[in-house]
């Protein structure tokens, strides 16, 4: 690893709502809710994405939606603990990211 730089320096990864605007994000809680009315016999929406930015300027490097729609903090605590574990370029590599 270069100058044992780990990516947590360079990335940060944060839960952030799924892209489409307000009215689509309440329409995916409202839908998660109503799933879990059901008892799970339908799919809950994913409400939030695990979120990968630049911590210079913010841009972002990865989205990754959580898998299971009502744990999304155990998707963020994967992606952080990644990002404490290996450097910049490891971290890219393994989610398959170009950097540009």
């Amino acid at each position: 690893m270069e100058d044992d730089v780990r990516a947590a320096a360079v990335y940060r990864a944060d839960l952030e709502p799924r892209p489409g605007g307000r009215l689509r994000h309440w329409t995916r809680v409202a839908g998660a809710f109503a799933a879990e009315m059901v008892q799970g016999l339908v799919p809950s929406p994913t409400v939030h994405d695990v979120v990968v930015r630049r911590r210079d300027d913010g841009t972002e490097v990865l989205r990754v939606p959580s898998e299971d729609p009502t744990a999304p903090g155990t998707m963020l605590a994967a992606v952080r603990d990644e990002l404490a574990a290996v450097g910049p370029e490891e971290f890219l590599d393994a989610w398959s990211v170009r950097a540009g």
